[in-house]
C-alpha cells in the first residue's frame, strides 16, 4: 500500500469531522481529485483540490472557484453535480458526486474503439448535456474524452471539467490570442483562430470524440501544434467511414457534420444533434459475436443422444403397448427402467448447456444478456418462417395434411391389429400391412416437399424452444446462474448495447431502481411491474411492426389494413419508450440529488394508463386480425 503523501495528510486534517479521505483518483493541471466520504451525509463524493502552488496566484483561484460556480449551476443527468465549495487550511476545493467508472479516454485507451450503438448512446447523452448548457449561455470550450465519465452501474455518460467554460453570468476566463484555450486536437476553427465561439463549437469537439470514439484515430494529425492547427483551418475533415467502414449510415452522418468548418453546417444545437443519433424504434442491434457463439453451440455427441434417446424410448412404448393390452401384465417394471435409460442423455445435454453459459458468465455477460440473446435468435426464427410461407395456406395444403393424417392413423391402427394378432404377414396379409405403409410415405414425402405443416405454431415453437431456452428461461435457471457465477451488471465489450431500446431502457431503470435508498423503494414499490408492463408492451408493438414487415408483401389485398396496423405498432412502440425513457431519467435524477418524488409518480401513472391502453388495443387489433384472415 503507497504511503499518503504530505498533501494527502494535510487537506485530511483541514476537512476532518466532514469529509474522510479514501485515496487519490487523478489529477491534471488544474487540480487533484480524491475520493471521500461525506461523513455527515454518508455517501462516497470526489473532492477536487487546487495544489497548492497555483492555490497562490489569485488567477488560478478565481478560475478554479469559477468552475464550481458554473457547474453547481447545472442541474442535469448527464452532468457531474457539485455538491458545495470550500476553503480550509489553506486549501481550495469544491465538492461533487462521485461516478464509479472511467472516463471514456480511459476507455477508449485500454480497449479501443466503442460498437456504434455504444458511440451513439454516449454522444447522444453528451449532446443532451450540452444542449442544457447552451440553454443556460454556458460553453463548456473543452469538451474531450478525458473529460466524458462513464458510470459503470447505469452505463451513462456524464460532462465535467467547466474550468475554461464562458457565459452563465460568471466572467469567463480570458481569450489571450497567443495563448490556446481548451485541448488542440478537440478545439473548432473558430476556437483556434481566438474568434467569438457558441454552442456549436462544443458540437465540433464532439465530434472529433465521435471519430476518435468509433475509429480510434483522431480526423486530423501532424508533426506539431501550428501544423495542426493549420490543418484544421484550411482542410476538411475526413470523411469518418474512411477511418470506420461499416458504421452506420446516420451515425457517420452525425460526426461528418459536427466536423463542419463553418459553423453554420453544423447542428445547430445539442438537441438537434440529439435527435440526429437517436436510434429507429424499429432498429434491433446485431448480437454480439461472444453471444452469437454461444447460439450457435451445438453439443457434439447430440446425434448420439438422440439415437440412444430414439432407441430405447421405441422400445418403451413397445413394452407399454403390451403391457396396457394386458399381454404382459407385470412389464411395468420394465417400462420405468427403460424410460429411465432414454431419459439418461439429458443429464450430459444440460451439463453442455451449464459449461457454455458459465462461459459466458466469465466474458462479463448477465443472465439478462442470454434471455435477451435468447428472444432474438426467437424473433430471428419466427420472421424467417414468416418469410418463407404464405400468409394464408392454401386449400390443397390443407387437404394433403389432412390426406396424410388419415394415412399415418390407417397405418397406425393396421400395426395395432399386427401386435395384436389379428393381422399375420405369413398368412398372405402382407398386402393389409404394404398398403397403408406405403400410402402413408408417399404422401408424406409430397408434404414434406411442398413444406406443409402438421405441427401447430404454438406447439412447434415449443419444441423448437429446447433444452437451453427453457433453462435459462425459468427460475431454476436464475437460480444456477447465481451459482455458476454470474454477473449482476455485464461488463463484456458489447454487453448489453445489442438489446432492443425497451429492453436496454428496462435493464437501466431496474438497476437505477434497485441502487436507491430503502425509503425511496417502498415509495416507488410498483415501479418494477409498471417497468415490466411497458417492457412487454413495447416487445408486443416491436414483434407486430416485424410481422407486419414480413407481411408486407399483402397490403394491397388488405386494402391498407397492413399500413393502419404498422401506424398504430409504431404509435405503441414509441409512447411506451418514451415513458420508459422518462422513467428511467426521473430516477437518474433522484441519483443525482433531487429528492422530489412527484414528476416520477405523476409518469408511472400515465406508464400506467399506456400500458393498459396499449394492451387493450393490441387484444382489439388481434380480434381483427383474426376475423379478417380466417378462411
Amino acid at each position: 500500500m503507497t504511503a499518503p503523501s504530505p498533501a494527502f495528510l494535510e487537506l485530511q486534517a483541514a476537512v476532518a469531522g466532514e469529509y474522510s479521505l479514501v485515496r487519490e483518483l487523478g489529477r491534471g493541471g488544474m487540480g487533484i481529485v480524491y475520493l471521500a466520504r461525506d461523513v455527515q451525509l454518508d455517501r462516497d463524493v470526489a473532492i477536487k483540490v487546487l495544489p497548492g502552488h497555483l492555490a497562490e496566484s489569485a488567477a488560478f483561484r478565481e478560475r478554479f472557484l469559477r468552475e464550481a460556480r458554473v457547474a453547481a449551476g447545472l442541474s442535469h443527468p448527464h452532468i457531474v453535480p457539485i455538491h458545495r465549495v470550500g476553503e480550509a487550511g489553506g486549501f481550495v476545493f469544491f465538492v461533487m458526486a462521485y461516478i464509479e467508472g472511467e472516463t471514456l479516454g480511459q476507455r477508449l485507451r485500454t480497449r479501443g474503439p466503442l460498437p456504434p450503438a455504444e458511440a451513439a448512446r454516449v454522444l447522444r447523452e453528451v449532446a443532451w448535456a450540452l444542449a442544457y448548457a447552451h440553454g443556460r449561455g454556458i460553453v463548456h470550450r473543452d469538451v474531450k474524452p478525458d473529460n466524458i465519465l462513464l458510470e459503470a452501474g447505469t452505463r451513462r455518460a456524464l460532462v465535467s471539467d467547466f474550468g475554461i467554460a464562458s457565459g452563465g453570468g460568471q466572467p469567463g476566463p480570458d481569450t489571450d490570442p497567443g495563448k490556446l484555450m481548451g485541448t488542440a486536437h478537440f478545439m473548432s476553427p473558430e476556437q483556434a483562430s481566438g474568434l467569438p465561439v457558441d454552442g456549436r463549437s462544443d458540437l465540433y469537439a464532439l465530434g472529433v470524440v465521435g471519430y476518435l470514439t468509433v475509429s480510434g484515430r483522431l480526423p486530423f494529425e501532424a508533426a506539431n501544434l501550428p501544423a495542426l492547427l493549420v490543418r484544421q483551418a484550411s482542410e476538411p475533415a475526413p470523411g469518418v467511414l474512411a477511418a470506420a467502414p461499416g458504421l452506420p449510415r446516420s451515425l457517420a452522418q452525425a460526426i461528418d457534420a459536427c466536423l463542419a468548418r463553418d459553423p453554420d453546417e453544423r447542428p445547430q444545437d445539442g438537441e438537434a444533434l440529439a435527435a440526429a443519433l437517436a436510434p429507429p424504434a424499429e432498429t434491433r442491434p446485431a448480437l454480439p459475436p461472444t453471444l452469437r457463439a454461444w447460439l450457435g453451440a451445438r453439443n457434439p455427441l447430440l446425434v448420439p443422444y438422440l439415437g440412444w434417446s430414439g432407441g430405447f424410448g421405441t422400445l418403451m412404448l413397445v413394452n407399454f403397448v403390451v403391457w396396457i393390452t394386458g399381454n404382459r401384465p407385470a412389464g411395468f417394471s420394465d417400462i420405468a427402467l427403460l424410460a429411465g435409460i432414454a431419459s439418461a442423455p439429458l443429464l450430459p445435454i444440460v451439463g453442455f448447456h451449464l459449461n457454455q453459459a458459465r462461459r459466458q458468465f466469465r466474458a462479463g455477460h448477465t443472465l439478462a444478456d442470454l434471455r435477451a440473446a435468447l428472444e432474438v435468435a426467437r424473433r430471428e426464427r419466427a420472421e424467417s418462417e414468416a418469410l418463407s410461407r404464405d400468409p394464408v395456406e392454401p386449400a390443397s395444403h390443407r387437404l394433403l395434411r389432412m390426406a396424410t393424417v388419415s394415412a399415418g392413423t390407417w397405418f397406425g391402427v393396421t400395426m395395432g391389429y399386427v401386435l395384436a394378432g389379428v393381422l399375420h404377414e405369413n398368412r398372405g396379409q402382407a398386402l393389409w400391412v404394404l398398403l397403408p405403409l406405403l400410402t402413408t410415405m408417399f404422401l408424406g414425402a409430397v408434404s414434406n416437399a411442398l413444406d406443409v405443416q402438421f405441427i401447430p405454431p404454438r406447439l412447434r415453437e415449443w419444441w423448437q424452444t429446447g433444452v437451453r431456452d427453457r433453462l435459462w428461461n425459468s427460475h431454476l435457471g436464475g437460480w444456477i446462474a447465481r451459482k455458476l457465477g454470474a454477473p449482476e451488471r455485464s461488463t463484456a465489450v458489447g454487453g448489453g448495447v445489442f438489446r432492443a431500446t425497451e429492453v436496454a431502457l428496462g435493464v437501466a431503470a431496474a438497476e437505477l431502481f434497485a441502487a436507491l435508498p430503502a425509503a425511496y423503494r417502498a415509495q416507488l414499490a410498483a415501479l418494477p411491474a409498471t417497468i415490466e408492463a411497458l417492457e412487454a408492451r413495447a416487445a408486443e408493438a416491436r414483434a407486430e411492426l416485424e410481422r407486419l414487415a414480413a407481411l408486407g408483401g399483402s397490403g394491397a389485398r388488405d386494402g391498407g389494413a397492413l399500413a393502419a396496423r404498422q401506424r398504430a405498432a409504431q404509435a405503441h412502440l414509441a409512447d411506451s419508450v418514451a415513458a420508459l425513457e422518462g422513467v428511467r431519467l426521473d430516477l437518474l435524477r433522484l441519483h443525482a440529488g433531487n429528492a422530489d418524488l412527484a414528476p416520477l409518480t405523476t409518469l408511472l401513472e400515465a406508464a400506467r394508463q399506456i400500458g393498459e391502453d396499449a394492451g387493450r388495443l393490441a387484444e382489439a387489433e388481434r380480434e381483427v386480425h383474426d376475423a379478417t384472415t380466417r378462411p
